[in-house]
C-alpha cells in the first residue's frame, strides 16, 4: 500500500521540481524522442512514488538509475520494432529541436561505440550534469572507477574523432 500523506506529496513534488529537467535531458539524448523521454521520466517518478518504504538513501541516484534502466528497456524494444527499411525520421517540433535531435544522434552513435560503462559515465556527466560523486552513487561504484571510465571514454572519443 502506498503512502499518500501530505508529506509524501510534498516530497514527491520537490523531487519532480528538482530532477525533472535533468532526468528528461538525460533520457532525451539517450532516446532521441521527447515522448519516450517524458514517459521514462514519468515512470521513474511513479516507481518512486509507489515504493512502499521510503528509505531510499539517495533519491537522485535512485531516479537516474530508474531512468537509465528505462532508456535501456525502450531502446531494446525499439530494436525489435524497427521497420525493414530502417529507422523512420522522428518528427521535430521546430528547427531547433530538429538540430538537437541530429546532434543527439551523432553523439549517441559515438557513445554506442564505447564500452557501456564508459558511455554511461559520460552521459551522466554531460547530459545530466552530475558530479563524479553523484555518478558513483547512481552506478554503485567507487568515484575513482567513475573517473577512470569517464577519462578512458573521453580518450576513446578523441581517438575516434581523429580517424
Amino acid at each position: 500500500m502506498t503512502n499518500h500523506t501530505p508529506e509524501h506529496h510534498k516530497e514527491l513534488e520537490a523531487l519532480v521540481n528538482r530532477y525533472r529537467q535533468p532526468l528528461f535531458r538525460f533520457a532525451f539524448f539517450r532516446l532521441e524522442s521527447r515522448m519516450d523521454a517524458e514517459d521514462v521520466v514519468q515512470d521513474a517518478f511513479l516507481r518512486w512514488a509507489s515504493k512502499p518504504e521510503r528509505n531510499i538513501g539517495n533519491p537522485q541516484a535512485y531516479l537516474f538509475r530508474m531512468v537509465s534502466n528505462g532508456c535501456c528497456d525502450r531502446r531494446r524494444r525499439r530494436v525489435s520494432l524497427v521497420p525493414l527499411d530502417g529507422r523512420q525520421p522522428l518528427p521535430a517540433e521546430s528547427l531547433e529541436e530538429s538540430e538537437a535531435l541530429e546532434e543527439a544522434r551523432r553523439i549517441e552513435a559515438l557513445l554506442d561505440r564505447l564500452p557501456p560503462e564508459q558511455a554511461e559515465a559520460i552521459r551522466l556527466h554531460t547530459y545530466a550534469s552530475l558530479r563524479f560523486t553523484e555518478i558513483a552513487e547512481v552506478l554503485r561504484c567507487p568515484v575513482s572507477t567513475v573517473k577512470s571510465r569517464f577519462g578512458a571514454g573521453i580518450e576513446r572519443l578523441r581517438k575516434m574523432s581523429n580517424l
